[in-house]
């Protein structure tokens, strides 16, 4: 042990668990897909790793290009969870440089979500919106999904376009009504994450 009275269990676990070079090499299939924006097959490896059901997919697209969002993001994990409830798959999707927000929005959800934020090469954006049954963003600025939803006719719903005050029952009841006119879109089994059983993790 040092001699110095101030010494911390800290620098000990800093120096023992920094290692000055890789011990071992990461395992391929344990990260997610690279972002390789000249990769065709970018949305085929994303939809794989995170298991994207197109038939009951929701994104959900909080990041905010104001200075001013359009809500909160409890009011966002309001939504979502409703939506979960019914069966639908929801996606958190935003840049990487936001996480605020989007992180935000699943430490407020009581029920789980897919977290694609900073996970979305761009060539793998269109087709997951293409393939999405709706989108919910706070604001259509040209550089949020909401461009492409309406270039590629995904149902969305837009949160600066409605009054403030509107409350995530009424986006919920325009969501479901959107979800109701779209053909191929089925919700399934409310949607939760595998969670090990107490005799699996043993």
């Amino acid at each position: 042990m040092r001699a110095n009275p101030l010494y911390t269990l800290r620098d000990d676990l800093a120096s023992a668990l920094v290692p000055d070079a890789p011990s071992v090499i990461p395992c391929a299939d344990a990260v997610p897909p690279a972002a390789d924006h000249d990769d065709p097959g970018a949305y085929d490896e994303l939809a794989a790793f995170h298991g994207i059901e197109r038939e009951r997919l929701v994104l959900i697209h909080p990041g905010s290009h104001h200075a001013a969002p359009a809500w909160p993001a409890q009011r966002y994990a309001d939504v979502a969870d409703q939506l979960a409830a019914d069966g639908w798959q929801i996606a958190i999707v935003g840049d990487a440089p936001d996480p605020e927000r989007t992180a935000g929005v699943l430490g407020a959800m009581q029920t789980a979500a897919l977290f694609l934020a900073g996970a979305v090469a761009p060539a793998a954006l269109p087709r997951l919106i293409a393939n999405a049954r709706l989108l919910v963003s706070d604001d259509a600025a040209a550089s949020s999904p909401v461009a492409a939803a309406r270039a590629l006719g995904t149902a969305h719903i837009v949160l600066d376009e409605h009054p403030r005050d509107t409350n995530s029952d009424a986006i919920v009841a325009r969501a479901r009504a959107a979800l109701s006119n779209t053909g191929d879109a089925h919700p399934g089994a409310p949607f939760t994450l595998h969670m090990p059983a107490a005799h699996e993790s043993v």
